[in-house]
């Protein structure tokens, strides 16, 4: 019995090493929540421990969502104002010529 869980907790742990996830280094449990306020992944033991329980934690997957909305929003003006300083180089190319 003993071997097969640890046989499990190696599966598991290789099932998360190989991309589907990260374990919590304190607690060895799996990275499914993000701490607003810490900006970090937790676990869901992390979450009701003393030192986030004040803080704002969402689902990982809707953090990463929202932070890849935010980077191609970001992304975008970018863009936008790199078009716009083409724009005036070139204008200030023919004027200098």
């Amino acid at each position: 019995r003993n071997l097969a869980e640890i046989a499990k907790k190696l599966s598991s742990r290789a099932g998360y090493a190989a991309g589907a996830g990260s374990l919590c280094p304190k607690h060895q449990e799996p990275l499914k929540l993000f701490c607003q306020e810490d900006r970090t992944a937790i676990c869901v033991v992390c979450d009701r421990s003393h030192a986030h329980r004040a803080h704002t934690v969402a689902p990982i997957e809707e953090a990463a969502q929202e932070c890849k909305e935010q980077i191609q929003s970001k992304l975008k003006s970018l863009k936008d104002e790199r078009e716009r300083l083409q724009v005036l180089k070139l204008a200030e190319e023919k004027r200098s010529q």
